[in-house]
């Protein structure tokens, strides 16, 4: 699927998908079975209060996946120091989900912040962070269906290898501004994205005139530079990107905007059925492939490596790849890619090139080595 710099407004999209859309097996699925209700884990903070350990979040992306049908499994982060197998004590967690909603924060604090801190003063404000940027890794490398909704989804560029915006934030006024007084934007969706496909169902929906698509959003959020693999899927009126996607065609939608205060509109609930229904077909194909845990160690340490070395962990077109010429990197592009037995042995069919083993151990190799000096 090309990009194209040309944006519309929802209201006009209809005539730009007339032609019928070949949907790629790794497109956003809308034909999953609505007898499987899908788990969304659903990460949670844990910070230590008067009263013992409390969770710290925003429950309206929670309350927004129950409404719509599936069913949650709320992930306890708690402020532990992270190590390098954090994938391997991660990999647990992807068997008991079909997909990951990174929900918004609350109002009045600033994830980012502590995060930058981080290389100079780890500690127990970073952990958790450090945990859900893992967990967003793991998920996306694996092909894991994916929704981030406001702080979550400017996590999950981070995760993945962009950046937040600099701007400073005003805190103290941002937790007294209640969710009626946030500023509301038109969404201007890209015709050739995924998005706009998936948004079909919500158009052809409508009698009459198009309603606009709006959407509330909390003060000075944004990203200032969309990860490799991701590219901008939609657009507020004063040209700020809003939205964005990855470039291969699995389901993963970062969205600034309150997308799970958006469910009194067709769109807002469009999308969160067009996660779903990808979420059920992630389990659907996990359960049809064999060599799943033999795959375990292979995929952490591939993103691990990967992360460590800062490189992509989604494909990136020919355009868009570093002038450094590093080796790309590539993803599980379907969930849980296609296990072969091979005189006993098994391995990951990719799309393209994968690390191999002996790659690998050069690369363990060469990281004992400066370890030791």
């Amino acid at each position: 699927m090309t990009d194209s710099t040309h944006t519309i407004p929802v209201l006009e999209m209809t005539d730009t998908h007339d032609a019928p859309h070949e949907k790629s097996h790794d497109e956003w699925d809308a034909e999953g079975s609505q007898e499987y209700q899908p788990i969304i884990g659903i990460p949670i903070p844990v910070k230590q209060g008067n009263q013992g350990p409390l969770f710290v979040a925003d429950a309206l992306g929670a309350w927004a996946v129950e409404r719509m049908g599936a069913r949650i499994f709320l992930i306890p982060l708690w402020p532990f120091p992270t190590h390098k197998h954090i994938y391997q004590s991660l990999w647990s967690l992807m068997q008991s989900m079909d997909g990951l909603l990174l929900p918004a924060g609350i109002q009045g604090t600033d994830w980012y912040s502590s995060w930058k801190e981080r290389e100079q003063e780890p500690g127990p404000d970073s952990w958790p962070i450090a945990w859900e940027i893992a967990l967003a890794q793991l998920a996306t490398y694996m092909g894991m269906p994916v929704l981030a909704i406001a702080d979550g989804a400017e996590k999950w560029n981070n995760a993945l290898g962009g950046k937040r915006g600099e701007a400073p934030r005003d805190l103290e006024q941002a937790a007294t501004i209640t969710p009626d007084t946030w500023d509301r934007h038109m969404i201007r969706v890209r015709a050739q994205s995924t998005l706009a496909t998936a948004l079909q169902p919500a158009i052809r929906s409508q009698d009459g005139e198009q309603k606009p698509w709006e959407l509330a959003f909390m003060p000075q959020q944004g990203v200032e530079r969309l990860a490799p693999g991701l590219r901008p899927c939609a657009q507020s009126e004063d040209g700020a990107v809003v939205a964005f996607e990855r470039r291969d065609g699995a389901f993963g939608l970062g969205i600034i905007g309150r997308l799970d205060w958006g469910l009194d509109q067709a769109y807002g609930t469009t999308l969160f059925e067009a996660f779903l229904h990808a979420c059920q077909s992630f389990d659907r194909i996990r359960q049809q492939q064999h060599g799943w845990e033999s795959a375990r160690d292979t995929i952490c340490a591939t993103v691990y490596d990967l992360v460590t070395q800062n490189q992509p962990l989604l494909p990136v077109s020919h355009q868009a790849a570093p002038r450094d010429k590093r080796p790309r990197s590539h993803t599980l592009s379907t969930p849980l890619p296609a296990l072969h037995g091979s005189g006993g042995h098994e391995r990951v069919r990719q799309r393209s090139h994968q690390p191999t083993k002996e790659e690998l151990n050069k690369i363990r190799r060469q990281r004992m080595k400066v370890a030791s000096r």
